[in-house]
């Protein structure tokens, strides 16, 4: 039997669904993982923004159910992608709501993913996730964040630094510059 290899933290997978009205029912776990194979069992096999989301002309459903995907989450386990959660309250949110390519967006989705459950873009354990949004009606628009536990401004300014960095790794496109992040607090 092959080693596995633990992650520092648990983490959660989940999904909004765009056609379901009912807050409490639209946003699902897919999966948890706490080791690095597990990671890649399941992100290989959901697929990227990019693909799913609005593209400027239409919207891919996914699965046997043929769901409509309008939102991607990963989380610490025990923590769910909405402000209201106790371990969300007293944080906020780096976010941008921009026009981008959607290759663009797969790398951005894919070096935040690997940031995060590597663990090298938080400070002090204050990061709880990051969300990507299908904000698009008649052009292809996202909406990305990374969730903080805190607002405190120091913790805050180490993460926007390590951000920046991970998020243009990889990204031919920072050439043009990089998203201008804005910062927001839950409450």
């Amino acid at each position: 039997m092959a080693e596995s290899h633990p992650l520092n933290s648990e983490w959660t997978m989940w999904h909004g669904d765009a056609l379901e009205k009912d807050w409490s029912k639209k946003i699902q776990p897919i999966c948890d993982f706490s080791t690095v194979e597990e990671f890649w069992q399941y992100f290989n096999h959901i697929p990227r923004p990019g693909k799913v989301f609005f593209d400027g002309e239409s919207k891919a459903s996914v699965g046997p159910s043929n769901k409509v995907i309008d939102e991607l989450s990963i989380f610490k386990k025990g923590i769910k992608p909405e402000w209201e959660d106790p371990q969300n309250r007293d944080g906020g949110c780096f976010y941008i709501r921009q026009a981008l390519d959607p290759d663009q967006v797969d790398i951005y989705w894919q070096n935040t993913v690997l940031a995060l459950i590597g663990e090298t873009l938080d400070e002090k354990d204050s990061i709880a996730g990051a969300r990507i949004v299908d904000k698009g009606k008649n052009f292809a628009l996202y909406r990305f964040e990374l969730w903080l536990k805190t607002a405190d401004e120091e913790v805050v300014n180490k993460i926007k630094e390590r951000f920046h960095a991970c998020i243009k790794e990889g990204s031919p496109n920072f050439k043009k510059g990089h998203p201008k992040f804005e910062w927001k607090k839950h409450k």
